[in-house]
């Protein structure tokens, strides 16, 4: 195991915290609920399967897996102009990271697609 075994757990323990870390900031988003109330965006579900992938020693593909099925979490977010916030600018493409060589093509690319898919959607800026 050596030296790659501890980098390994260096770029998991900060994947982990940066994930976390979006689901801390995504609570400044405000969404209005069914009853016209504004509260707080928390994306309870995308808590629960990361903390799962984590507790599973599971994250990188947990992680690919949110990229393969987008949430109703990317709408909200593409919605209130947070890309920033999204796990695939801020986790899968920031080549920047220590852990972005855990992704694979595929999921760089599906990344890509859903941004993609975002700009093509997304009504122009009034």
């Amino acid at each position: 195991m050596g030296m790659t075994g501890r980098n390994l757990n260096a770029a998991l323990d900060l994947l982990w915290a940066d994930l976390m870390a979006l689901y801390d900031e995504a609570q400044a988003v405000t969404i209005v609920g069914k009853d016209g109330i504004e509260r707080p965006y928390r994306p309870t579900r995308y808590l629960n399967e990361i903390r799962k992938g984590r507790e599973r020693n599971e994250l990188v593909p947990t992680v690919a897996r949110m990229i393969r099925r987008p949430t109703k979490g990317l709408g909200i977010l593409a919605e209130a102009g947070r890309r920033d916030l999204m796990v695939e600018t801020r986790i899968v493409l920031d080549e920047s990271k220590p852990y972005h060589y855990l992704w694979s093509q595929t999921t760089l690319e599906l990344a890509r697609e859903r941004l993609r898919e975002l700009d093509a959607t997304s009504s122009p800026q009034r």
